[in-house]
């Protein structure tokens, strides 16, 4: 089809010049010209000099092919088939020859709000009638259709198609009829609210008799045998012990409920704590010292110049001093405690030293090392000169608000019915319900305007409707009254 696109004003135009060699249906021209056909576009007939035009208007229209792009839900399907058929029906009433339909997705138009399609008429003889059961199979064949809604009318549609050689307009129309009309009920029975069933609780009566309030009698406190809260007279006060470190020294070679660990020791250290902490070491090891054994813990010094038996953070930590209890030691002094066992007093044990950084050097706790400086904890980021394999991640900068649209899709839609776009955009009146797509293919960019009505603009030109314009990266591309910028990296 010779047919190209014409923007006058706010209106866009599909325009095909009549050639020398074609037979014009004057009859079928004149009823699209002097009437409104439901299902068709508005057409007119045009000359200047020698040369004669049919336009048709398609303002805010897209094609059906660009309609069908990517899954196409049950409300696109039925309007646009609805709409192809009624135009059918129509052209019978006005005695339009079937043959000068053009069944081309490329040139049937579709309302984005509406789904509603509009066919052209090109009243040339020369034209090819088209099979109609092929016609409608091939979309039904060649469309993705939504996968999250049900699809039980795709079904439908293909097996009346299948066992139809010959497609019945009516019965068609009656067919998508039904199951607009199944999906409109289904859709009002979702909607409609649950009948609610008030239930009334009756109370019970209450006689004075049974308002009587209960006595509640309180049982005194039951005191455990053998136990008494009456401090004991001259009783030695012993220094408080955290609750978790005390340990209770048992007879009977018994190991204590709770044992004193070496932390416990360290952070409380007594000598009790300490006869403690020895008795449960002699019980592990399988001796039974008795509680009343003793033995005078390691003497500390702090005076100048002495070393001290305990690790100081920093430092070095002093070798352990080890004493030896011989075998001739008297029983009272050393228990049933092996002869060759050797006896390590807390203050003894190393400390923990922690790691230190070398000195005149900063330590460095797992912050992220910046490449080419930078303050610490910042990634430093490549400028393109760093950087000659540059990420390519094409979007669009909206001047307005500095909102950042990626390109995500080989077609992206932008405009402001948001049903059906990509990039929705509800703050300005003058972009159009699908304005523009932006189309990405094998390594080019390029933007479309969808026959808008306050048209697009690149580098402050505007461009033919439904024309693939190249676009680069720092172009301007003005939708409407809207600027944005397009970015490649």
């Amino acid at each position: 089809m010779d047919f190209t696109y014409e923007n006058q004003g706010t209106n866009t135009y599909l325009v095909y010049e009549i050639k020398a060699d074609d037979q014009i249906d004057s009859m079928s021209l004149g009823m699209l010209t002097n009437n409104k056909i439901a299902g068709f576009a508005p057409t007119f007939f045009t000359q200047m000099d020698a040369q004669k035009f049919i336009k048709y208007n398609v303002s805010a229209k897209v094609s059906v092919k660009q309609f069908f792009n990517g899954a196409v839900n049950k409300k696109r399907l039925l309007g646009v088939f609805e709409g192809i058929v009624d135009g059918l029906l129509s052209a019978e009433d006005y005695m339009l020859d079937p043959s000068s339909i053009v069944l081309d997705l490329d040139y049937i138009f579709a309302d984005v709000s509406t789904c509603e399609a509009s066919l052209i008429c090109l009243p040339v003889s020369s034209n090819n009638a088209t099979d109609l059961s092929m016609f409608f199979k091939n979309i039904m064949f060649t469309t993705q259709f939504d996968q999250t809604e049900n699809c039980d009318h795709v079904a439908k549609i293909i097996n009346f198609l299948i066992g139809s050689p010959v497609v019945s307009l009516t019965d068609f129309k009656k067919l998508l009829e039904s199951i607009k009309g199944t999906t409109q009920s289904a859709q009002v029975t979702a909607t409609k609210p649950a009948a609610t069933v008030q239930t009334q609780v009756v109370q019970p009566k209450v006689t004075p008799a049974e308002t009587t309030p209960t006595t509640v009698q309180k049982v005194p406190e039951q005191k455990t045998k053998g136990t008494t809260n009456v401090p004991l007279a001259n009783q030695p006060k012993v220094p408080p012990i955290p609750q978790t470190q005390i340990t209770t020294a048992t007879t009977g070679g018994q190991k204590p409920e709770k044992k004193m660990s070496m932390l416990g020791l360290l952070m409380h250290y007594s000598k009790e704590n300490v006869e403690i902490y020895k008795a449960q070491r002699a019980a592990d090891k399988g001796g039974a010292q008795p509680a009343a054994t003793k033995q005078a813990p390691a003497k500390q010094t702090n005076k100048a110049g002495a070393t001290p038996n305990f690790a100081i953070p920093g430092q070095a930590a002093p070798a352990p001093s080890v004493s030896s209890t011989p075998a001739a030691q008297p029983a009272s002094q050393t228990g049933s405690q092996p002869a060759a066992q050797k006896t390590v007093t807390p203050a003894q044990q190393p400390a923990y030293i922690p790691r230190q950084a070398p000195q005149g050097q900063a330590a460095n706790f797992g912050e992220t090392t910046v490449l080419g400086g930078g303050a610490i904890g910042e990634t430093t980021v490549l400028t393109a000169a760093q950087n000659p394999n540059k990420m390519i991640a094409p979007h669009l900068i909206r001047k307005k608000n500095n909102e950042k649209i990626s390109l995500n899709k080989p077609v992206f839609r932008v405009g402001k019915e948001r049903s059906y776009v990509d990039y929705f955009i509800g703050d300005n009146t003058a972009i159009s319900r699908s304005h523009a797509n932006f189309i990405t293919r094998e390594g080019e960019y390029f933007v479309v305007d969808t026959n808008s009505t306050n048209h697009t603009f690149v580098n402050g030109t505007m461009i033919q409707s439904n024309v693939e314009t190249a676009i680069a990266h720092g172009d301007t591309i003005r939708l409407a009254n809207e600027d944005f910028e397009f970015k490649l990296y």
